[in-house]
């Protein structure tokens, strides 16, 4: 009996006696709090006797108090909620989930009406608002809930965001994120707007993915993905951003936690400090689950390598005065795992990472955290301080296989440590309701110590590649303003800075967008942004040697740099329902390529664990990127949900040979569908969920295998310079299913089910190898059918 069929057989019974309503006798006609506050959009300043409501109900409402406050107390379900002031343009809280085990919270950002009428019209833009209102093309905004909701998405975030339009991951195994066709590094991370690094497990110092993220969706709040043309205050990315924020512990109540899912047993607690004040806290803990899969003997891609790794995240909020908010946070955890060639199962495809002639040994830890201050010096003027550290180590052994006896020999050592500080400051300030300007300045400063080297002939010789210790900085400045010409014509404009000292390369970006509301819930909106990002420590550090000595040849590279161009047009159909189209162009300069002709760019890298390092590197390479993004949603409404998304684009480049090629990224076009829907079992007191997506894809370029070069070797060697990317791999399909169950009981929540990946176990092409014992061209797969269970209780 498979694996699949073994599961199966356990879970399914298992499932359906656990949500048998005959076993335990449910809550009937339970309520629940809903808090929250209610703040001015740019000043952050709370907004008193606010009007909360349920929508689409005559159920009692609730009035923020001075501090912006409100709880609001309603039956078990799922609702949405609208929230009105006069002189502010009301805005919704959509698909908010009520539940016995866990009290809701929310925070409303309300923008001033640039005029006051007498009486309040209940029409909102979007029932999904972003917090940042200066972005105006290409946002979405993520739920971090739908990271349980969503098929797929196992509890991660960037999986669940590869279901937007224009968006996909690099490959099944990883959560890289590929935006309209960018390589995963034009990503920037920001959490609690500090910028970070890798927020992997596994999370190489070559790339902004990994395996399993430490991100924890029970610690995330609301937050914004922007795939293009970002406003003026993020800056050093090409491709998007991924602003992120952190939700407040519950303030008046003890709430726990306990959680088992893909990335870990988890076990959590909030609460306040002191009923006399709104100070909480939050804390969770994880340790890795896939470790528990791979021991029973299920295929989770990694063979018999077993991943173990662990991560804590918390938040602290202090209110220090009727001004100044205090907020200190962190997150981080080590992992580690083996790939040993003489245990790998290269026959059965379950060894995904590893190969049978080799041996790989790493290790990782990567920890970020911070503090800021929020300060409201009056109704109009709102501070922030940020003071952020980043660290990350990184260390691998790898050796080398004999095909004949199997010893191992050492063919390589790297260790990178890096670190990284950062102090921002950013000042808000609204003239009046139609004017407002946002700005900010950023400093971080970068500790590399990184080390690698290759070993030759059991230690007869070695290359150093990288051996390092140095420190640079990066500075960035910001301001942007927002006008509001009419209630319909919006103008954002701004100016972003930034310098690297290492070797003196700067940027001014000019960035504007122009937004219209057209009658009949339409919106029109374009903008133009140029973009500039520093390259990897690692390239800057490829030494090259010139009469036996080390010289830096590529440190003085500049700033890769992007224009990029949107227009985009969104349609809200019905009160749930949108249309939203985008249509782009990215024009991509200053790509570091080699010196001598060849077809290698920077554009194809950072969708693994490593890079091609090549030394001699200037800065003449280019690229675009263009294409149409379609999205139609409809958010959760009369039990049901769907998303549907399209994208058809083009990823070109330019090497030092002048050849325009497809990038590795050019899939030429994406398809999603993803549709949901609840079943009552017991009115709102027992709920039956179904998931379900399917995702098509058209498949990337890759190199060919250079088999004279990979049977002299001690590994596969692709043909990266003469004939890059030439080869069109096949079709990507891959149709995800989740079932799951919520029951409410008196004072707690019990939700379960499973998450099936792969669903028709199809095969999807992952890279070519080169097989020595056959002297052949092998292709290794993508995982097949992955069976996750979750189970998730709050108390």
């Amino acid at each position: 009996m498979n694996p699949a069929a073994i599961w199966w057989s356990a879970i399914l019974p298992l499932f359906f006696l656990f949500f048998n309503h005959s076993l335990l006798q449910a809550q009937t006609n339970q309520t629940q709090l809903v808090r929250g506050r209610v703040l001015d959009d740019v000043t952050q300043f709370p907004i008193e006797g606010a009007t909360i409501t349920v929508s689409g109900t005559s159920r009692p409402q609730a009035l923020s108090d001075k501090n912006g406050y409100f709880a609001l107390q309603v039956p078990l379900g799922r609702y949405s909620f609208v929230v009105t002031h006069t002189g502010y343009e009301p805005r919704t809280a959509p698909e908010v989930l009520v539940t016995a085990g866990k009290e809701a919270q929310l925070t409303i950002l309300l923008p001033e009406k640039t005029t006051v009428l007498d009486e309040v019209t209940v029409q909102t833009r979007s029932r999904r608002n972003l917090n940042n209102e200066m972005i105006t093309v290409s946002g979405t905004v993520f739920n971090p809930a739908d990271t349980r909701r969503f098929a797929g998405a196992i509890g991660d975030p960037a999986r669940m965001i590869s279901g937007m339009a224009g968006v996909a991951n690099a490959s099944d195994g990883r959560n890289d994120i590929v935006v309209r066709g960018n390589s995963p590094l034009g990503l920037l991370w920001q959490v609690e707007g500090v910028n970070i690094a890798n927020p992997n497990h596994y999370g190489s110092l070559v790339s902004t993915g990994g395996p399993v993220s430490i991100l924890n969706a029970n610690s995330l709040a609301k937050s914004d993905f922007i795939a293009g043309a970002f406003p003026a205050q993020y800056g050093n990315a090409l491709g998007g951003v991924f602003d992120l924020r952190l939700r407040n512990g519950n303030s008046e109540k003890t709430e726990m936690v306990g959680e088992i899912g893909f990335a870990g047993f988890e076990a959590g607690i909030e609460g306040p400090f002191s009923r006399k004040s709104k100070a909480s806290y939050l804390v969770n803990y994880r340790y890795s689950t896939v470790g528990l899969l791979q021991a029973i003997g299920f295929n989770v891609g990694t063979g018999s390598s077993i991943p173990q790794y662990q991560d804590l995240s918390f938040k602290i909020h202090i209110p220090l005065s009727a001004k100044n908010t205090l907020s200190l946070w962190g997150m981080g955890g080590p992992s580690k795992i083996d790939f040993l060639g003489n245990e790998a199962d290269t026959a059965n495809n379950k060894n995904l990472y590893g190969a049978e002639n080799t041996n790989l040994f790493s290790r990782f830890f990567t920890g970020v955290g911070g503090v800021s201050l929020e300060t409201n010096f009056n109704r109009k003027t709102f501070g922030k301080l940020s003071i952020g550290i980043n660290r990350a180590t990184e260390k691998g052994l790898a050796d080398s296989i004999s095909e004949q006896t199997r010893e191992a020999f050492r063919t390589g050592e790297s260790r990178f440590n890096t670190s990284r500080y950062e102090i921002a400051y950013t000042l808000a300030h609204k003239f009046n309701a139609k004017s407002s300007v946002l700005s900010g300045v950023t400093a971080t400063a970068f500790q590399y110590r990184l080390f690698d080297k290759r070993i030759y002939g059991n230690y007869e010789s070695e290359t150093i590649q990288i051996d390092e210790d140095t420190r640079t900085t990066l500075l960035q400045a910001f301001s942007q303003l927002k006008h509001r010409f009419t209630e319909r014509l919006t103008l954002t404009a701004g100016l972003h800075y930034q310098q690297l000292s290492l070797n003196g390369a700067n940027a001014i970006e000019p960035r504007a967008s122009l937004q219209y509301d057209l009658p009949g819930r339409q919106t029109i909106s374009t903008a133009y942004g140029t973009h500039a990002q520093m390259q990897s420590p690692v390239v800057y550090f490829k030494r090259s040697y010139i009469n036996d000595q080390p010289v830096h040849t590529n440190r003085q590279l500049g700033f890769t740099r992007s224009r990029q161009w949107v227009l985009s047009y969104a349609n809200r159909q019905a009160s749930s329902l949108q249309l939203k189209a985008e249509a782009y162009y990215q024009q991509l300069s200053r790509v570091p390529v080699t010196r001598y002709p060849s077809g290698f760019s920077m554009l194809n890298e950072g969708a693994g664990f490593g890079i091609i390092l090549k030394d001699s590197l200037v800065n003449k390479g280019t690229g675009a990127n263009y294409g149409l993004d379609l999205t139609l949603e409809k958010t959760f409404n009369r039990d049901y949900y769907f998303l549907i998304t399209g994208s058809l684009f083009q990823s070109k480049y330019k090497g030092s040979d002048g050849i325009e090629r497809n990038t590795t990224f050019n899939n030429h076009y994406i398809g999603n569908v993803l549709t949901g829907k609840d079943f009552r079992l017991e009115g709102d007191q027992h709920i039956f969920s179904i998931s379900l997506r399917m995702t098509v894809m058209g498949g990337r370029y890759a190199s060919p295998v250079d088999e004279h070069a990979s049977a002299s070797g001690r590994g596969t060697t692709y043909d990266e310079d003469r004939n890059p990317y030439s080869i069109k791999q096949s079709p990507y399909f891959r149709t995800d299913l989740k079932l799951g169950g919520r029951r409410n009981f008196k004072r707690s929540t019990l939700e379960g089910g499973v998450d099936l990946r792969n669903l028709i176990n199809r095969q999807n092409l992952f890279v070519q190898l080169y097989d020595r014992k056959t002297q052949k061209v092998v292709n290794q797969y993508q995982p097949g059918i992955l069976v996750v269970p979750y189970f998730r209780f709050t108390f």
